[in-house]
């Protein structure tokens, strides 16, 4: 069965293969589709195997139908029951596997019959090339040709953004000096930075922060560039990539030089900002922000750029500012910019973010749900965050108040169940509502005098 970790991946990796042509970078679609379907392509959950081109093009007429979500693999109709193989039979097979492990599958299917570890017609022959080829036992032996290494510049900008970290100084909060790090992005066109700002983590919180406000910003890039960092790798950040129809890139391991740009610019932090600034004088992280926003407006993108034949930074961005695509409703924006997660509601209703405890209806207990928030929705206590199942919202959770729940009536609860106590004269009266004139009387001074 898959779940929806897997059906995500899949979504992505078509997304991948399709982004080309959604960034105009196909002249041909059709010549397209023959090109990438003519090799085997490493499929999530799947394996290694070959589409046919009319596959390519149905995932690109999905997506212009219905986004993302109409990439991800439907739902089996036999979803919750059993697969042929087993955990116990899909161990045997691989121990089989693994001792002829040149042997094509045919000879291991016969060698499973012949010791008895599968009947006559227990699976087919096809189904055990499936597991096999979604398993991590198949060798693959590409020749990868060695490339040349040429400069290049995208002519338009918000084509392509680079995006990276880098390690910035130790800023006094408190008693202690806490390290800070820079989150910036360059656009390869004008040389121009969306967003720069400095984090006390290098979280994928402060990732997805700092990108949502170089969108909003300066608008949607086409692509982003980034490393092989954790955080870029994140399934979270593909996510929020793919949803405003940015392709997420990612360079070779140990290749720095494909990141040239933007290495160049954290150069230019460190000698035109960071040379400048007496740490000492820094007072919160707010404060180095400020300075930095201020000397990225004032200085680096108001000094002609030696690649841009003169040209400052902002001069060239502004003189394409036709071609930005601007998020026209935030709303939608900071939808697509939600984080995911997954929780098990209680069986009273409740379940935590972060040790905080949310409660929703209480028809959703002991079930699993994706739960979409913002990292800021968790300081505010009736911001409600999002429950969603197999892509649909059906339903919201609020933090729980313990105060206001002590006070609730409950259901099932018997009414007009009332107490009246009354203390006089060093006795205490209790009066029930529901039988009237009874009154029992409780007097301190005969429990003193132990009577």
């Amino acid at each position: 069965m898959l779940d929806d970790d897997t059906r995500n991946a899949i979504a992505l990796k078509r997304f991948s293969l399709i982004s080309p042509i959604l960034n105009g970078q196909v002249n041909n679609r059709r010549e397209y589709y023959v090109q990438i379907s003519s090799n085997p392509i490493e499929m999530p959950y799947y394996g290694i195997r070959k589409y046919a081109p009319k596959t390519i093009e149905s995932w690109y007429c999905d997506y212009m139908r219905g986004g993302l979500d109409a990439l991800k693999p439907g739902y089996r109709g036999d979803k919750g029951s059993s697969r042929k193989i087993n955990a116990e039979l899909a161990e045997k097979i691989l121990e089989v596997k693994k001792a002829y492990p040149k042997a094509p599958n045919t000879i291991i299917y016969d060698k499973l019959i012949e010791d008895g570890i599968l009947k006559e017609g227990q699976i087919s022959l096809t189904t055990l090339y499936r597991f096999l080829n979604s398993s991590n036992y198949k060798d693959i032996h590409e020749s990868e040709e060695k490339k040349e290494i040429k400069r290049f510049a995208h002519q338009y900008i918000n084509e392509l953004w680079y995006g990276d970290l880098m390690y910035g100084p130790y800023i006094q909060d408190g008693r202690k000096k806490k390290p800070t790090y820079l989150l910036a992005y360059i656009d390869d066109a004008s040389r121009l930075v969306p967003h720069g700002e400095f984090y006390y983590t290098q979280s994928l919180e402060a990732l997805r922060h700092s990108f949502k406000e170089a969108v909003l910003k300066r608008g949607i890039p086409s692509m982003l560039y980034t490393d092989n960092a954790k955080i870029y790798r994140s399934q979270q950040f593909e996510f929020m990539c793919a949803n405003i129809g940015c392709s997420l890139i990612h360079s070779k391991p140990f290749v720095a030089s494909s990141r040239g740009k933007i290495e160049r610019l954290f150069l230019t932090v460190r000698k035109r900002f960071l040379s400048q600034l007496d740490i000492s004088d820094i007072k919160s992280l707010e404060d180095l922000n400020l300075r930095f926003w201020k000397w990225l407006d004032e200085d680096y993108h108001k000094k002609p750029h030696s690649s841009l034949n003169g040209l400052t930074p902002l001069d060239f961005f502004m003189s394409q500012i036709s071609r930005v695509k601007l998020c026209t409703d935030p709303a939608q924006l900071e939808e697509k910019f939600l984080l995911r997660i997954k929780r098990k509601v209680n069986h009273d209703g409740t379940f935590p973010i972060n040790n905080i405890l949310y409660e929703t209806d209480i028809k959703f207990a002991g079930s699993r749900f994706e739960i979409r928030y913002d990292p800021q929705w968790l300081d505010i206590p009736f911001m409600p965050v999002f429950i969603y199942q197999e892509d649909k919202k059906i339903g919201e959770a609020v933090q729980v108040n313990f105060h206001d729940n002590a006070h609730m009536k409950r259901r099932g609860r018997p009414k007009n169940s009332e107490l009246t106590v009354d203390l006089q004269d060093n006795e205490l009266f209790v009066e029930s509502a529901n039988i009237s004139g009874s009154k029992q009387t409780i007097s301190f001074k005969t429990i003193m005098r132990g009577e």
